[in-house]
């Protein structure tokens, strides 16, 4: 006998709500941070990166003396560019990653800003996570001399995090094969880079000499 609040079994299941924050599809979230180390030659080196929640996929990191607030968007926008647009972003307290200009650009381009209370980075865990990772794996083993040699290094790592080494979460697959499976309409925001409004970034010049229009009398 039927219990009440039973569905039929041909009845359409009904979608169960996303958790607010909870990385289930494809740039539903992003997630930032920073980490610092010391070049072997001497001076600082900061790297921010970026990853993908859902797909575990690395989309930046990017490695320089120091890394102010408007540093981190140029990057950021570079990966929007590549793999369209975030819904929300999570970060921890930094304040390159909480400043105005950060915050106010992701507001204007209308990315939710997903801030972690202070003192709680396990709230943050896939960035704290990748940033153990890339500690254990790359800045406590690599002789890195110069700022430069770090920049090959970090990349060739995001590279092989991304599209050469299997996931155990999503799927057994490499970051970069889940993601592209996700690619559909009803996957995540795919909204492109087009509508969003770029700032600190300059455009590039233009050098290219307009071609005139040409005729030719036939001879």
């Amino acid at each position: 006998m039927p219990v009440a609040g039973d569905q039929p079994l041909d009845a359409p299941l009904s979608p169960k709500p996303e958790p607010e924050g909870k990385a289930l599809r494809r740039n539903r979230v992003w997630a930032w941070g920073l980490v610092s180390d010391y070049a072997q030659r001497g001076g600082r080196l900061r790297a921010f990166d970026l990853i993908g929640e859902c797909a575990r996929q690395r989309h930046c990191i990017h490695a320089d003396r120091a890394i102010k607030a408007s540093d981190a968007l140029a990057p950021l926008q570079e990966a929007i560019r590549e793999h369209g647009a975030p819904e929300c972003i999570r970060s921890g307290n930094g304040p390159e990653l909480i400043a105005k200009a950060i915050q106010g650009w992701l507001a204007e381009n209308g990315i939710e800003a997903l801030c972690i209370d202070p003192g709680r980075p396990w709230r943050n865990g896939y960035a704290e996570s990748f940033n153990g990772r890339f500690r254990e794996e790359r800045l406590d083993r690599e002789m890195i001399r110069t700022l430069s040699e770090s920049r090959v290094i970090f990349a060739d790592w995001k590279d092989c995090c991304s599209n050469h080494r299997p996931h155990g979460s999503p799927s057994a697959l490499t970051p970069s094969e889940f993601a592209t499976r996700q690619i559909q309409p009803a996957c995540g925001s795919d909204r492109p880079s087009g509508d969003l409004h770029p700032r600190q970034l300059k455009p590039k010049p233009n050098n290219k000499k307009p071609v005139e229009n040409l005729s030719f009398k036939p001879g």
